[in-house]
């Protein structure tokens, strides 16, 4: 006779319930597994779940992997059993996230090795975490915990859009949120469809580029920090956001003389061998990327030049350059 299904685990403070989906062979069930049917947690005031996936866990080496079904969302980490939450950690606590090879089920294979600050722990808490799809584990508990979005990378990405496009970036950075009805505003734009082009065929496409990963995100619902107030429905910058300010036109002029360009530019914190230097017919990229400055930027040009006939001099962080125009 079959036992009687038991209550699904829940979490304190909740006000929702996420239930798992079914598990898929891809997804490793047990046979215990399939016959439970779905796992239920419940969410915390204004969480989202981002990922979730049957998984195993274990916090010391040599004890076993334990099944469950993993969740990670805007706030957590946790794995569920029907009857318990086997662990939850906040993303506040985690520290660092790796992938190292383990033995799991008498073979060899990557796993996650998620590092988390406790005060009773000098070294912290270690748990290992095994699931299918794990670079995509990885990407989203970092950018959710370790990533920092500071000035500089912001300025690189906008050097790289289109000026509405810079505008919905700058905006957010500056005022942290902002819905799609504001970022409607700022331009005119036709529809919330053109914002929202904007942010996934531009904006986060370009930081994928330049920063290895997207810089928008949409939530739902966020507390904001800095003031404490429950926003809804926004787009916020990915990831922990560093030290802010206004950002900045940079400081050149652009000169013709003749045939040549002269373009003026001030470099602050960097030496002259860390200046990097892209040269096309109709524009600069000038660039550089040390542990004191970080930039780049585009400079279009008022004509078309050789990209070979180009001399420099840097001073006192001016930066010369004198570019040979193309004879038509």
């Amino acid at each position: 006779m079959q036992s009687p299904r038991q209550n699904p685990p829940a979490v304190s403070h909740n006000d929702r319930t996420v239930r798992s989906p079914v598990s898929s062979r891809r997804d490793m069930p047990s046979p215990q597994a399939r016959q439970r049917g779905r796992i239920q947690v419940s969410l915390l005031s204004g969480e989202e779940v981002i990922l979730t996936q049957q998984g195993y866990f274990k916090e010391v080496l040599r004890s076993g992997w334990k099944p469950g079904h993993l969740f990670l969302t805007n706030r957590r980490l946790l794995l569920a059993q029907p009857t318990r939450v086997l662990f939850e950690i906040p993303l506040t606590d985690i520290t660092g996230i790796a992938i190292e090879e383990r033995r799991f089920i008498l073979r060899t294979q990557g796993v996650l090795r998620i590092t988390v600050k406790r005060p009773t722990q000098r070294d912290g808490w270690t748990a290992w975490v095994m699931v299918s799809d794990i670079e995509a584990w990885k990407k989203r508990i970092f950018e959710r915990t370790l990533l920092k979005v500071d000035q500089g990378a912001v300025e690189q990405v906008m050097c790289e859009l289109e000026p509405k496009s810079r505008q919905i970036l700058s905006h957010i950075w500056k005022n942290r949120h902002a819905t799609i009805d504001e970022l409607a505003s700022l331009y005119r734009a036709p529809n919330h469809m053109d914002v929202l082009q904007r942010i996934r065929k531009e904006i986060n496409p370009t930081a994928e580029r330049i920063l290895g990963f997207p810089i928008l995100t949409f939530e739902r619902s966020r507390i904001d920090e800095a003031t404490g107030e429950k926003i809804l429905f926004s787009w916020w910058v990915l990831g922990q956001q560093g030290l802010r300010g206004a950002l900045r036109e940079p400081l050149l002029d652009i000169f013709e003389e003749g045939e040549v360009v002269t373009i003026i530019a001030e470099v602050v914190g960097v030496r002259e061998e860390d200046i990097l230097l892209e040269v096309f017919e109709e524009k600069l990229r000038l660039s550089a990327n040390t542990p004191e400055a970080q930039f780049r930027e585009v400079i279009p040009l008022p004509v078309r030049v050789d990209p070979q006939g180009i001399t420099r001099k840097y001073h006192n962080n001016i930066l010369e350059l004198r570019l040979q125009k193309l004879k038509e």
